[in-house]
């Protein structure tokens, strides 16, 4: 007993040494610095927000189908005897061009006798007109009174009239049915697929082959309400020509560039009631490009295009990066050395650029590269301005004096006058003189990319100076001044 209570002792320290060195070395382990969201300063890539014209581009998907998609069916009985070698899937033909025969032989024999029934009605009609004209001479000789129609075979004489024009139109008649053993083109086609083949038997009005047209295609494009707007139809059915609109075509299958041109020439009259969307058409002609005129490759019935429709002008709005926006309908801003968002209208937008109307002022700094962590109101400063490279604070890239006006992508005078700002008074008599030269030294980007750089305190320092050393008369307040026309 006592040498059990002895090892359960012994087990019992080792437990407590073992969890008192795991305590301390979690106590001493070495932590890395955590630097606060809130006190880090970010550097922006920013541009300058400027007015412009814009033509907006609405994208849309839809499939491609030939205007005339028909089924070919024969109008007599009987059994081919011919058909075209092109009488293939993928075949064209153009206008009147035979595709096959139906065996002619009863409605060559039918018309025989419909011409033999024209030619006995022929002869009934001359024999009634000598008759007739005998009875009308006997009456004037020996009749008295008015004769009647009968006594003047005016009946028989109808008669005959009428079995002509019966024989004609039966003539007629076989004469159709006989053109329509031969299966023609009714308009410039291609064969979609074929139901009947060389030696078959066929009924009246039975399908022989499924075709569709090769001068036109059309494209029925969905548009939401919003870019029918963007496009600025006013109109239904067929659109005016002034209102027709380009449209660029695009196979999604395809890896090259290639582009077929269209144009919209009509809009449905009527919303679709289920999607709730209008249906544009767009034509393209000659999408086979049978006619050799065209660079463009042929575009088939059935393939699954992108559409890019090219609307009215749209003028002084702001064009910026998408990367720009914080969410749908805000905007990042840089501004007294924060970086904040600003809420704005949307008018377009695609997978590059969004177009907006109204939110933000000519001038502001747009942020084209916020950062992944957003905090409103975040400390930040400007490495870029509009693609000029500005350098960071107290750096070596700082304009040091001298006459020579550095590259367009150096960063220069910004940083300088900042650290000019925040210097102690001595210091500032000494590099006032610098500073000046720093600043006549930049270009007008560089001026205006160190006054976004500086906070409201080191501008309140820095005109305190400029009023200081100038007596507000002159000293700084020419061409020098890092003021001069660019706030």
């Amino acid at each position: 007993m006592k040498k059990s209570y002895t090892q359960l002792t012994i087990v019992l320290g080792i437990a407590v040494i073992t969890s008192v060195i795991f305590v301390t070395m979690y106590i001493l382990r070495p932590q890395a610095p955590v630097e606060r969201l809130e006190d880090r300063v970010e550097r922006l890539e920013v541009i300058t927000a400027k007015m412009q014209d814009v033509f907006p581009i609405v994208r849309t998907q839809a499939v491609v189908e030939s205007r005339l998609n028909i089924n070919i069916k024969s109008q007599v009985s009987g059994q081919i005897v011919y058909t075209s070698p092109k009488f293939l899937t993928g075949g064209f033909f153009d206008t009147g061009e035979v595709i096959l025969k139906i065996d002619p032989s009863d409605y060559e024999l039918a018309l025989a006798q419909a011409e033999v029934n024209v030619a006995r009605a022929e002869q009934t009609l001359s024999v009634e007109k000598e008759q007739a004209e005998l009875a009308r001479q006997d009456w004037e000789k020996y009749g008295e009174g008015k004769a009647t129609e009968l006594v003047l075979r005016i009946p028989q004489l109808r008669e005959a009239e009428a079995g002509l024009k019966g024989a004609q139109a039966n003539y007629e008649t076989q004469r159709i049915r006989l053109e329509r053993t031969e299966v023609k083109a009714p308009f410039p086609l291609m064969i979609d697929e074929k139901q009947v083949d060389l030696g078959q038997v066929v009924g009246v009005n039975q399908d022989i082959a499924s075709v569709f047209g090769t001068e036109e295609a059309e494209i029925r494009m969905p548009l939401s309400q919003k870019q029918i707007d963007l496009l600025d139809i006013k109109n239904v059915g067929i659109l005016p020509k002034e209102e027709v609109l380009d449209v660029k075509i695009r196979d999604l299958t395809r890896e090259d560039h290639i582009a077929w041109d269209a144009q919209i020439l009509r809009v449905e009259s009527s919303i679709d009631r289920k999607s709730r969307v209008y249906y544009a058409v767009a034509t393209i002609y000659d999408p086979m490009n049978l006619k050799h005129e065209k660079p463009t490759p042929p575009l088939l019935p059935g393939v699954f295009v992108e559409l890019e429709v090219f609307g009215p002008k749209i003028s002084d709005v702001f064009h910026v990066p998408v990367k720009a926006m914080h969410d749908d309908d805000d905007i990042f801003i840089f501004e007294d050395g924060k970086l904040i968002t600003k809420p704005v209208k949307v008018v377009d937008r695609d997978k590059d650029y969004v177009t907006i109307e109204s939110g933000i002022e000519v001038g502001d700094l747009i942020t084209t590269s916020p950062p992944f962590s957003y905090v409103p109101g975040m400390k930040s400063m400007v490495a870029n301005l509009d693609g000029v490279p500005v350098g960071r604070p107290g750096g070596a890239n700082n304009v040091a004096g001298g006459g020579q006006r550095p590259a367009a992508g150096a960063a220069s005078g910004g940083p300088a006058t900042a650290n000019a700002a925040e210097a102690p008074a001595g210091d500032r008599a000494n590099n006032g003189n610098n500073n000046r030269a720093s600043f006549a030294n930049m270009t007008p980007e560089q001026r205006r990319a160190a006054i976004a750089n500086m906070t409201p305190e080191q501008r309140a320092a820095m005109q305190a100076r400029r009023q200081a050393a100038g007596g507000g008369s002159g000293g700084m307040a020419g061409g020098n001044s890092p003021q001069g026309g660019n706030q």
